[in-house]
């Protein structure tokens, strides 16, 4: 993988993921990163699934950024249509190497709105620590299947900013979000997002499932360009949140 910009000098990607020292949590609320896949056109899957649309550097970075997060954020639909399982031990990587060390997994959180989940879900049973399952408080739980730790936050809906300052309790430091769009599009909103990890495929895919934010309202939000790597035609674009003098969230 080439390495096209770098603010902070040369660093091979695998290592800048992995790095934790220099993302510091805001008070309150752990530091919350996001990463997508999409097509040169924006569209973010194909077919109702991203697997089309990556590659294996992309994967590399995906395994490097679970391996250096606490939590995976993730909306329930996202985790039917890609058929989530629960994370366990994880593998980080030494550089070009490739050596292998067991890292403790991260927890997976998942945000449902409406609690239907189908009992034949990969992630309610298997090995790791089980899942946590954020949703309204007023919502009836009576229905949810074993396999699950249920947390009530918000009414109507989840709020997503309790949900933070509830897994920063927890010990909480690094929150990796893989979506879908319309779970970032509210993280945007709410400005809770602190890095952006974007891998942008060489293919145009069209279709209607365009947008990483989703279609929520207009916000608009600056980013410094902090890394870009290529391979094979792919760009791998990270992005932070200048917060410089900014009260926290």
């Amino acid at each position: 993988m080439k390495q096209l910009f770098d603010q902070d000098g040369a660093t091979s990607a695998v290592a800048a993921v992995l790095d934790r020292s220099d993302r510091q949590a805001p008070s309150g609320r752990p530091w919350v990163m996001a990463n997508m896949v999409a097509s040169a056109d924006g569209a973010y899957a194909i077919s109702g699934v991203s697997r089309a649309l990556s590659s294996p550097e992309d994967r590399e970075i995906f395994h490097a950024l679970r391996a250096s997060a606490d939590a995976i954020l993730v909306a329930a639909g996202t985790a039917r249509a890609e058929r989530y399982r629960r994370p366990t031990a994880m593998a980080e990587f030494a550089d070009q190497r490739r050596v292998f060390t067991p890292t403790p997994a991260p927890r997976l959180v998942v945000v449902s709105r409406s609690l239907r989940l189908a009992e034949d879900q990969p992630f309610l049973s298997g090995e790791g620590v089980e899942p946590l399952l954020l949703h309204p408080a007023d919502a009836d739980t009576s229905g949810v299947p074993a396999g699950v730790e249920l947390r009530g936050l918000g009414s109507g809906g989840v709020d997503l900013q309790a949900a933070m300052r509830s897994l920063d309790a927890d010990g909480v430091r690094i929150v990796l979000c893989e979506g879908g769009p319309t779970l970032l599009g509210q993280l945007h909103e709410l400005d809770l997002i602190d890095e952006l990890f974007l891998s942008l495929a060489p293919i145009l895919a069209s279709g209607t499932q365009v947008g990483i934010l989703g279609g929520g309202t207009e916000t608009i939000r600056q980013l410094s360009l902090h890394r870009v790597w290529e391979a094979n035609g792919f760009l791998f674009l990270n992005y932070r949140r200048d917060r410089q003098g900014q009260p926290a969230s």
